[in-house]
């Protein structure tokens, strides 16, 4: 019978080692359990769907919908995202600094910590569990706050950092974003005024000058104005309610109806289009605040508010079309090029890449890789320095029909080059005339693209290493 003792002894040691491993081994250590002891609250930004801000001079219902946070009372706008998120960040976890308990004896009493009423009080929805927190008066210790929770007798010491994210006026909890949208996904972008007027369209990711000219749009300048749309902030909030409409009246009036703010005649008007599917955003830009010129009136056609926006921000969008065109007279990466070909006065050679190694066409001599690719980003970085003529009926008298010079540089086989033909000096000067290719401008190109064309490609040689001397 010994083999059913060592059996029982197995099986009780097994299951005082699960027990070990599921229930000891789990249990929190002395710091983790000091740490919990401190823990008020403590919920992930992502599972919130809801807050109710209770203050005696602020009361405000905040709901997450479609991934984006609305002020849903007591007006219906948008939220400001960054003090949203500024407080969830806070709860996750809130902790606090001490945590004051009574006895049953001696109770401790909400109102001896201003909690009776509170001062203020924040109710987090997750789903549908809700947690209320309450804020009492200062600590003696500056930068904290007593805080209670309704079902618990403990009073906790906070910093009082969450405290002051919620005790603001109403209009901090509005987003002052005046274009919730990422410019980033737009299509189309029009900006008019009377001062400038342009619209620029995204075509194969690389925005296009649609009007007043059709043109490359320089990549930099479309960054830095995107940017500058998007960072456009609302100022002051003047007015929830059109004075042309009355409460519960159906429907939105149209801006042009608002010649109080200007919108008849506005200053500027904007459209971002963002594909399709989807109605255009259109904002009006008015005329100038009754209380500050450096402050224009403006208005969202899709939201009833009168906002007002900085007037030197606007004055940035309103750019003359002309330094939105690209000055790049190449657009490429120079590991992307396959072949190479110039052409200057008598003189013609070709360079290209096969199964990774530069030769140089005909002859098939292997070239320093290097080298080649210095050229091509000194090609690359050629900038015109005007526009001399759009749509030009002659381009003979330029010297580029036919040109004295060309370069092409090839990015994939298949597809046309991209093509620069160079013409004749301008003014007898160091600068020569140039035509790109697919652009619809004669343009000056700078004095470097004379030696650009005067090099050769034994330039491109490897570099033979000096011969060591002998030693007799």
């Amino acid at each position: 019978m010994q083999w059913k003792t060592t059996v029982g002894l197995l099986i009780l040691t097994v299951g005082v080692g699960a027990y070990v491993a599921l229930v000891e081994l789990k249990q929190p250590t002395v710091e983790e359990q000091e740490v919990l002891a401190r823990q008020v609250v403590r919920v992930a930004p992502e599972d919130v769907t809801g807050l109710l801000v209770e203050w005696p001079n602020t009361t405000a219902t905040l709901e997450r919908t479609h991934g984006s946070w609305r002020l849903v009372s007591p007006l219906a706008v948008r939220a400001e995202e960054p003090l949203v998120l500024r407080v969830l960040n806070e709860l996750d976890p809130l902790e606090a600094e001490r945590v004051l308990e009574g006895s049953q004896e001696k109770p401790l009493k909400a109102s001896d910590y201003g909690l009776e009423p509170p001062v203020g009080a924040l109710t987090i929805l997750a789903g549908s569990r809700a947690t209320k927190l309450a804020f009492g008066e200062p600590t003696a210790v500056s930068d904290h706050r007593y805080a209670k929770l309704p079902d618990s007798p403990k009073v906790f010491v906070v910093n009082a950092r969450l405290f002051d994210a919620l005790d603001q006026p109403l209009e901090a909890f509005r987003s002052h974003e005046l274009l919730n949208v990422d410019t980033w996904e737009a299509t189309r972008i029009t900006v008019s005024s009377a001062r400038s007027s342009y619209s620029l369209a995204k075509q194969s990711d690389r925005w296009q000058l649609t009007e007043p000219l059709v043109d490359e749009a320089d990549s930099a300048a479309s960054s830095t104005m995107l940017s500058k749309l998007k960072n456009l902030r609302i100022e002051r909030f003047v007015s929830d309610l059109p004075a042309t409409m009355t409460e519960g009246q159906a429907g939105e009036p149209q801006v042009e109806q608002l010649p109080q703010w200007g919108f008849e005649t506005p200053y500027a008007r904007i459209t971002i289009a963002l594909g399709e599917g989807t109605s255009p955003l259109e904002l009006f830009i008015g005329k100038p605040t009754v209380d500050d010129a450096e402050h224009l009136y403006a208005k969202r056609t899709d939201e009833p508010a009168i906002y007002t926006v900085s007037k030197p921000r606007i004055d940035e969008l309103l750019q003359d079309p002309q330094t939105l065109r690209s000055r790049a007279c190449f657009e490429f990466f120079a590991t992307q090029v396959t072949k190479l070909n110039v052409n200057w006065q008598d003189a013609s050679w070709a360079v290209e890449k096969v199964n990774g190694q530069w030769k140089q066409e005909h002859t098939h001599a292997q070239l320093d890789a290097v080298k080649v690719e210095e050229f091509l980003w000194k090609l690359r970085d050629v900038k015109l320095t005007r526009f001399v003529e759009d749509h030009p009926q002659d381009v003979g008298r330029f010297g580029l029909d036919p040109p004295k010079g060309r370069i092409e540089v090839w990015v994939r086989e298949g597809q046309e080059p991209n093509r620069l033909l160079v013409g004749d000096p301008v003014d007898g000067g160091p600068t020569r005339y140039g035509w790109i290719t697919g652009r619809t401008s004669v343009v000056e190109l700078p004095e470097t693209i004379t030696e650009i064309l005067g090099t050769s490609p034994e330039s491109f040689q490897p570099t033979q290493p000096e011969a060591s001397s002998a030693t007799p």
